[in-house]
C-alpha cells in the first residue's frame, strides 16, 4: 500500500475492514481457533493485515459481480451486428489521432453545489447510484482549441483523410466512486464536459454518436500561436427565450478578452514539457498540488493523475426513443481515455493579479443556461443579458493526442 496515495489508503482500509468482519464471523462459528489466531497476530502482524485486505478485496469483487449479474441484467452481449459503412458517413470509426492541438485555457470559478447538480442530472441519476460522480473542485477550465487534423487510426475511415477542428469546451473534474453503506469509496478521476461547441458536422456527429459527447455547432475566433490572445469568441444557434413563437438566431455566446498585461511574476514562464506545465498549473491552483475529495475531507494528489499523460473523460451517451420521445432507447455512461502523444510546448499568460488579465463574457440565452448551470458569476441577476466573469489563470498548450476506444461503465436495461 502506498501511504502517500489517499485513495489507495482508503481502499485498503475498507478491504481490511471487510476481511476483519469475515474473520470475526468465522471465529464466532469456531471459537476454538481463537488461541491460534491470536498467536498468528502477535508473530506476523503485517502478514495478518495483508491477508485481511486480500480477503476483503476478494469479497468486494464477489459482491460487485453478484450485483451486476443479478440486479443489473448481467453482462452485455459479446457480439453486435456489423456497422454498415457509408462513403459519406460522418460518424468516423474510432480511435482517433489528433495532431497540432493549440489549446488556450482559462480557469474560472463555479459553484460546488451547482456542479454537483450537473453530476446528479447527467451521471448519477441515470445509473441510480451504481456509480457516483462528485465535483472534485469548483474550478472549471474553458478551452478554445484549434486542431490541425483529426483522423481515424484504422480503415476504412483512415483512408478518407483528415478534418480541421475548432472547438470550445467547459471542463469539470469529477471524483468517481461508489457508495458502500454510509461510505463513499473514491476510485478514480474523470473529466466531464457540460458544454462543448465544434465547427463542423463530422466532428459533431462522431463525438455524439460514438462517444456520447453532447456537441453543438459553432463558429469561432481562435488565434494562432504567433498571434496575441486578445479576443477569443464562440457564436452558435440560440433561442433568446422559449415560447411557441420564438425563432432561433445565430448570436455571440462567449468571448474571452485580454484586458491588460499586468505585473510579471517568476512563475510566468514558458514550458518545454508536459510535466512542467502540469506541475505549474496544479501548484498555482491548489495548495501542495492537492485537492480535497468532497464529503471525505481527504487530500488527493492531482499531479499523480496529470503526470500519467492520460486524461479520462466521462459522457452520458443516449438516443431518444422513436416511439416515446420522453424515453431513451439507449442510455449508457462511457469513460474514454485521451492519451497525450507529443508535447511541443506551452506558456502561462497570467494568474490572479500577475501577468495578462482576462475576462470571460457570457451572453444569456434560454437555450444556453451556462451561467446558471455552472454557478458562474457571483451576484448574477436572472434576466441579465450578459455576465462578466474574472479569469483566475490563463495558459496555452501545443500537443498531439489520441482519443482511444471508450468503455461502457454502466448501461440501462433494454425494453
Amino acid at each position: 500500500m502506498n501511504i502517500n496515495n489517499p485513495l489507495e489508503t482508503i481502499q485498503t482500509s475498507f478491504h481490511t475492514a471487510l476481511g476483519a468482519v469475515s474473520e470475526f464471523t468465522s471465529l464466532l462459528q469456531a471459537p476454538q481457533k481463537l488461541t491460534n489466531y491470536l498467536t498468528q497476530i502477535q508473530q506476523q502482524p503485517e502478514q495478518w493485515f495483508q491477508d485481511l485486505a486480500g480477503k476483503g478485496k476478494s469479497m468486494e469483487q464477489d459482491m460487485t459481480s453478484f450485483c451486476k449479474n443479478y440486479f443489473c441484467g448481467g453482462s452485455k452481449p459479446s457480439t453486435y451486428p456489423k456497422y454498415i459503412e457509408r462513403a459519406d458517413g460522418q460518424a468516423f470509426n474510432q480511435p482517433y489521432e489528433i495532431k497540432g492541438t493549440k489549446m488556450y485555457g482559462f480557469v474560472v470559478e463555479g459553484s460546488m453545489a451547482k456542479l454537483q447538480e450537473i453530476c446528479d442530472k447527467y451521471l448519477n441519476d441515470p445509473n441510480n447510484g451504481e456509480i457516483e460522480y462528485r465535483p472534485a473542485t469548483n474550478y472549471l477550465i474553458l478551452t478554445f482549441n484549434k486542431i490541425d487534423s483529426l483522423s481515424s487510426i484504422y480503415p476504412p475511415d483512415y483512408d478518407k483523410g483528415t478534418v480541421f477542428e475548432e472547438e470550445a469546451i467547459f471542463w469539470m473534474l469529477t471524483v468517481v466512486g461508489r457508495k458502500v453503506g454510509p461510505f463513499f469509496i473514491a476510485d478514480r478521476l474523470a473529466w466531464f464536459m457540460p458544454y462543448l461547441y465544434v465547427n463542423n458536422s463530422p466532428i459533431l456527429v462522431s463525438g455524439r454518436e460514438v462517444y456520447g459527447f453532447f456537441k453543438q455547432l459553432g463558429t469561432f475566433k481562435i488565434p494562432d500561436l504567433d498571434q496575441q490572445p486578445d479576443l477569443l469568441t464562440v457564436d452558435t444557434l440560440v433561442f433568446k427565450e422559449f415560447s411557441p413563437t420564438s425563432k432561433s438566431l445565430d448570436a455571440r455566446l462567449l468571448e474571452v478578452q485580454r484586458l491588460s498585461t499586468g505585473e510579471q511574476h517568476p512563475d510566468i514562464k514558458t514550458w518545454d514539457t508536459f510535466e512542467q506545465a502540469a506541475k505549474a498549473i496544479a501548484s498555482l491552483l491548489f495548495d501542495n498540488d492537492e485537492i480535497t475529495i468532497p464529503g471525505l475531507q481527504l487530500p488527493l494528489n492531482l499531479l499523480e493523475y496529470l503526470l500519467g499523460r492520460i486524461v479520462p473523460l466521462v459522457t452520458l451517451k443516449q438516443i431518444r426513443d422513436v416511439e416515446n420521445s420522453k424515453k431513451a432507447c439507449y442510455q449508457a455512461l462511457i469513460e474514454s481515455p485521451m492519451q497525450l502523444q507529443t508535447f511541443y510546448g506551452g506558456k502561462l499568460f497570467g494568474f490572479n493579479n500577475f501577468g495578462d488579465q482576462f475576462q470571460l463574457k457570457i451572453n444569456n440565452f434560454a437555450s444556453q443556461p451556462i451561467v446558471q448551470d455552472l454557478g458562474l458569476g457571483q451576484g448574477y441577476a436572472p434576466g441579465s443579458e450578459s455576465v462578466n466573469i474574472p479569469v483566475k489563470l490563463g495558459f496555452v498548450l501545443n500537443f498531439d493526442f489520441t482519443l482511444k476506444d471508450g468503455k461502457t461503465v454502466w448501461e440501462a436495461k433494454g425494453k
